[in-house]
């Protein structure tokens, strides 16, 4: 019966001049089709799909579940009309970097909580000592008991077993640095100092306690290490102390936006990583420029955090060699700010390689908030790079890879979107070992609950999203481009390429030069699904279930 009244509907239909059908479903949506142009009807052995060609060589397919139709109606505006765009398009919208979502931090009040610590907001300095640089040497003045200083021209070392004691550090010295051991946290203010230490790190920190770096206000500051670093001192158990950038620290740094958080740092490494700890690394306000990386912009062990208290957001940019932010036993989680990231290699790199790991650690990536571009270049090197799982619950992410075998998120677990805005442009083809360039790249589950995602790739054999586990949408908004022409079918570029692919809702749009999807099963429960291809067919036909939605899809001629 339903069959009969949906061809007697569109029979009709078809002797109104300029008629224009709608047809309802139960989710909302509805297909305007316009029976002046429209090609076959057809529906399928169970009498569930009915297909429509909505122009007269039936190149263009819309197909939809008849048990979820609500009715049929000439010329009922209702909603909004499904619109079917034949050559869809990835572009970085200017505007988004400044229509970003922020996560603001609550500074704990809790001395028991893990993180109390972190804030600036919950420490006072008592003292603060001044240390002045110059062309002539370094001085050091308001010193007091438990400080002790040794000076070597413009190289000077600091011992402290007090608390509560801050440095300020003023001047220029193109010959200097400073070194700092503490049992204690202290605070270090940067404010108009330029320094250079041609032989190792401009400011060395060799204490595993709690550094609380302010940038004064208004202020422009710069620190620069030197291409080939002297031999390091011994420690008192005789190793050699690490000194493994221009701005280096055992412990925690914390860029605070608190007291003196609106200054500039700017950052040379000529020998080294830029900013490195052997702990973790906060940024949460100031302007901090990475101009130049001999190897990573920021390295950091146990996490990086981008984040905003109320008073004041970050902006950070990093020019790095190798990696732009790499942390080797923890988590990197973006809440706010800009970052702006061009890197040689991995711009975001979140790793954890141990032999016995720690089950603890969880290198997974967050971008929660901020703003966040990318451009990197090497062989597979990766915008986000993360050995466990990927999430993002909002943010903006503006991200180019143009290496070879390099995608724009990849993911040896799984990945998770459920807000925010994903756009990627990827140029690789094939890496030398064969790996295939691409959006999206996970080994788990890849699951979007909402958001915009949009990612063209262009290099042969390339995949918008490439998983080896399942492909879920329950919602949001997804383009998938993958448009490099192929020339053999040795090994295919595909717009997704899984084990199944499930929508359940939102808007999937695919486009690809051979097959859409690569996958053993297709299931359309609901929303709206438009694949397109250059030649063949849409890899859809054989391996598809439709209980809902609407499918849309366009075959080429070859």
């Amino acid at each position: 019966m339903r069959k009969t009244l949906l061809t007697a509907c569109l029979l009709i239909a078809t002797s109104m001049q300029a008629q224009v059908l709608y047809v309802n479903n139960s989710d909302g949506t509805y297909q305007a089709i316009d029976t002046k142009s429209c090609g076959d009807i057809t529906f399928n052995e169970d009498k569930q799909l009915i297909n429509i060609g909505l122009d007269k060589e039936n190149s263009i397919i819309s197909r939809f579940f008849t048990g979820k139709i609500t009715n049929i109606a000439p010329a009922s505006n209702q909603g909004d009309e499904l619109t079917y765009t034949l050559t869809p398009s990835v572009t970085f919208d200017a505007a988004d970097k400044e229509n970003v979502n922020e996560v603001t931090q609550a500074i704990p009040t809790d001395e028991l909580d893990e993180e109390y610590g972190d804030f600036i907001e919950n420490y006072s300095t008592g003292r603060m000592v001044k240390i002045t640089f110059s062309e002539d040497g370094v001085k050091a003045s308001n010193l007091t008991s438990g400080i002790t200083v040794t000076t070597d021209g413009g190289h000077i070392v600091i011992n402290s077993t007090v608390g509560k004691v801050g440095y300020i550090i003023t001047g220029t010295c193109s010959n200097g640095s400073l070194k700092i051991y503490s049992t204690k946290k202290f605070q270090l203010v940067l404010n108009k100092v330029n320094l250079t230490n041609p032989g190792g790190p401009a400011i060395n920190i060799q204490s595993g306690k709690t550094v609380y770096l302010s940038i004064a206000d208004g202020t422009v500051n710069t620190l620069c290490d030197g291409a080939a670093y002297s031999a390091p001192a011994l420690a008192a158990d005789g190793t050699e102390e690490d000194q493994k950038g221009t701005l280096f620290s055992e412990g925690q740094i914390i860029f605070d936006g608190y007291i003196k958080g609106t200054g500039t740092l700017n950052v040379r490494s000529l020998g080294g990583h830029a900013i490195a700890s052997d702990d973790y690394v906060i940024i949460r306000g100031g302007t901090i420029n990475i101009t130049e990386a001999a190897k990573d912009g920021v390295h950091t062990k146990d996490k990086f955090i981008l984040g905003r208290t109320e008073a004041y957001s970050p902006v950070v940019t990093v020019k790095a060699t190798n990696n732009g932010i790499d942390c080797r036993e923890g988590f990197v989680r973006i809440d706010a700010g800009k970052l702006d990231i061009a890197s040689g290699s991995e711009a975001i790199k979140v790793v954890y390689e141990d032999s016995n790991p720690d089950p603890a650690v969880t290198p997974d990536a967050y971008i929660n908030g901020g703003y966040v571009k990318i451009f990197t270049t090497d062989e597979k090197s990766s915008a986000i790079k993360t050995t466990r799982n990927y999430t993002q619950n909002g943010g903006i992410i503006h991200a180019e890879v143009k290496g070879n075998g390099s995608k724009i998120v990849n993911s040896d677990g799984e990945v998770l979107i459920t807000d925010g805005k994903l756009t990627g442009l990827s140029s690789g083809t094939l890496a030398t070992d064969t790996t295939s360039a691409g959006g999206i790249k996970s080994e788990g589950d890849c699951t979007i609950n909402g958001g915009t995602i949009a990612i063209e790739c262009n290099g042969t054999f390339s995949k918008g999203i490439n998983c080896n586990s399942n492909v879920i949408i329950n919602d949001g908004d997804v383009t998938l481009l993958s448009t490099g022409r192929i020339e053999s079918y040795d090994k295919r570029g595909y717009a997704i390429t899984t084990l199944g692919l499930t929508v359940n809702g939102g808007k999937l749009v695919t486009s690809s030069f051979d097959e859409c999807v690569s996958a053993t099963a297709v299931g359309i429960n609901g929303g709206i699904y438009h694949a397109i291809t250059e030649s063949r067919t849409t890899g859809l036909e054989d391996i598809t279930t439709q209980t809902g939605g609407w499918l849309l899809y366009r075959t080429g001629d070859e």
